[in-house]
């Protein structure tokens, strides 16, 4: 069985620069019961307590959002994303346990799960659904890969997601990925896809073809840089290939949403998109490369290729005007 995950109000907040409104919240919530979708993940675009002036600061906080969102949803479980540094236990995952939350994702770089182990450890010795999360998983091989998905195991995680957080992998390395791992370990798989490259949906696709059971997209796309994987057109793609009976208008309406609220902030493929899915840098670094491009004069291409040889990942915002200034001096 695909349980599809719905990151718009979560991943959907950078489109909106951490401006995710309670009325959109309330609103989204109310259609996505009504949908089939499995679980609505709330919050700050990089989760739990991220709310700052270097990456963006909240126009609600995490208890408003997860208030608000937990009144709507009954049947559909609400889901967060925690990346510990950003979070912590006594901040911010004991007031999310007591807003009702259901499912936790504690996410940290592919490489780095023991970063995860007391936040994964401390949810599950309380009885919560708790998921681990591998950010920018394109910068490991498999063998890396099964390594830090059996850690995040090991802790306590009942499954784990593999995010394309860069929109760097093509359908085929999301088939090599879920079929090695699957071949190694008993553990739900997951996949998070970006579209970069014009292949979120292809991706995802693979990705359940090969064996992973959940499945991330957005309503209309919505999500950092080029945007997520459209969760409607997964649900059409399954339908189509009669992978699912899920009924598609209950997603469209979840979408309309999006469009008439925030039209402006729809995620769309440019150039920049591109070169950043190529470089394997998170897409959400897009408004800084820009903006630090014009202000020095610097092509934007050599700037993510530089943060592409530098192996850049998210709340790194800081380094991108450091590499402008050592390209001005080469």
């Amino acid at each position: 069985m695909t349980y599809l995950y719905d990151v718009t109000l979560r991943d959907g907040n950078h489109a909106l620069r951490h401006q995710l409104k309670l009325d959109f919240v309330s609103d989204y919530c109310e259609a996505a019961e009504k949908s089939g979708v499995w679980a609505v993940e709330v919050g700050h675009g990089n989760g739990l307590g991220a709310s700052s002036y270097l990456v963006g600061e909240s126009k609600f906080a995490d208890f408003e959002l997860l208030t608000v969102a937990r009144s709507k949803l009954r049947n559909v479980k609400l889901a967060v994303h925690s990346i510990p540094g950003f979070s912590t236990i006594n901040k911010n995952l004991k007031p999310a346990m007591g807003c009702g939350v259901d499912v936790f994702r504690v996410a940290t770089h592919v490489t780095e799960a023991t970063v995860a182990q007391k936040h994964i450890e401390f949810l599950a010795e309380n009885n919560q659904t708790v998921h681990g999360v591998l950010m920018m998983s394109h910068m490991a091989d498999i063998k890396t890969l099964i390594e830090q998905i059996k850690l995040m195991k090991s802790y306590g995680a009942s499954a784990v997601i593999m995010m394309d957080s860069a929109g760097n992998l093509i359908p085929q390395k999301v088939t090599e990925r879920v079929i090695g791992i699957k071949e190694e370990l008993e553990i739900e798989i997951g996949f998070h896809a970006h579209n970069n490259l014009g292949v979120a949906i292809s991706n995802a696709r693979a990705a359940i073809i090969s064996g992973a059971s959940i499945i991330d997209g957005a309503s209309m796309g919505l999500g950092a840089g080029a945007g997520n994987a459209q969760l409607e057109n997964i649900v059409a793609n399954l339908s189509m290939e009669k992978l699912s009976d899920l009924e598609l208008s209950g997603f469209l309406e979840m979408s309309k949403i999006v469009e008439a609220k925030h039209p402006e902030s729809l995620p769309k493929i440019s150039g920049s998109s591109i070169r950043s899915g190529m470089a394997g840098v998170f897409s959400g670094y897009a408004p800084q490369v820009k903006s630090i491009s014009e202000e020095f004069g610097i092509d934007a291409r050599l700037i993510w290729e530089e943060l592409g040889k530098r192996k850049l990942v998210a709340g790194q915002e800081s380094m991108v005007r450091e590499i402008a200034q050592d390209l001005m001096n080469i």
